[in-house]
């Protein structure tokens, strides 16, 4: 017989309690997981990839066969409602082209190069927020990238900082998050807590909210990482064919 533990009108199974913190174990771990997927394409996990030997096949492939690749993740979108907006800090899908941003960064004193020489990948490195419509007393990102289309038009779209503290990410992610929020509305996924409270913890906390529409995605991923802070990751994706 299962024992049952009472509250003020509620009477909560000591199993079912039990089952509640495996799924929230199990919720904590997956959003870890793909935290991790997503460190390992920065520039902190790409000398590791290249170590193992592995690398991100992604920078070697052919325009084409990247928009190929592309449709793989995006058939996951297809069949859910259009976004009410497409928020990507100031670029838009299918419209802003390689030459916009080489001229954004022209403007804006950023330094950007291809990855691996490809072509439509572009790394824009120590970009200010403001830089990014973002307050500009929020932290720098370590690393901006785009890719293209092979028609050299905006399809995803990824900020990365890094070192931050737990104050300073959980405050950043907050202001990420409404802003979302703001246009799109809650969430359709969350896993973990954005909290400083939750990060406390120690090591391999993660917090991860993802947005997801017929013609629109974003990611926003939070993951402390030990002694080297904490990684916040925004991910902006076009499912557009």
């Amino acid at each position: 017989m299962s024992m049952s533990i009472s509250h003020p009108g509620v009477v909560v199974p000591t199993a079912s309690r039990r089952l509640v913190r495996r799924l929230f174990k199990a919720v904590a771990i997956v959003a870890f997981l793909i935290a991790a997927i997503g460190v390992l394409h920065t520039p902190v996990g790409r000398p590791l990839l290249a170590k193992l030997g592995v690398g991100c096949p992604i920078t070697k492939a052919t325009p084409e066969q990247i928009d190929h690749a592309r449709t793989i993740p995006a058939a996951a979108y297809l069949g859910k409602a259009q976004a009410p907006a497409r928020p990507v800090l100031g670029f838009t899908f299918e419209k802003t082209t390689l030459a916009d941003v080489e001229a954004w960064a022209q403007r804006t004193g950023v330094e950007c190069e291809k990855l691996n020489g490809n072509e439509t990948l572009r790394a824009c490195a120590n970009v200010p927020a403001w830089a990014l419509g973002e307050p500009a007393e929020l932290a720098r990102a370590e690393e901006v990238t785009f890719e293209f289309r092979a028609s050299r038009t905006l399809a995803v779209l990824t900020v990365l900082r890094r070192g931050l503290s737990v104050q300073e990410a959980t405050l950043l992610a907050g202001v990420v998050s409404q802003r979302l929020r703001d246009v799109l509305g809650a969430p359709q996924k969350t896993a973990g807590e954005n909290t400083i409270l939750h990060f406390a913890k120690g090591p391999l906390q993660a917090y991860q909210e993802e947005y997801e529409f017929g013609d629109y995605g974003a990611t926003l991923t939070e993951t402390r990482l030990g002694s080297t802070g904490v990684l916040l990751r925004e991910h902006y994706f076009s499912p557009v064919p």
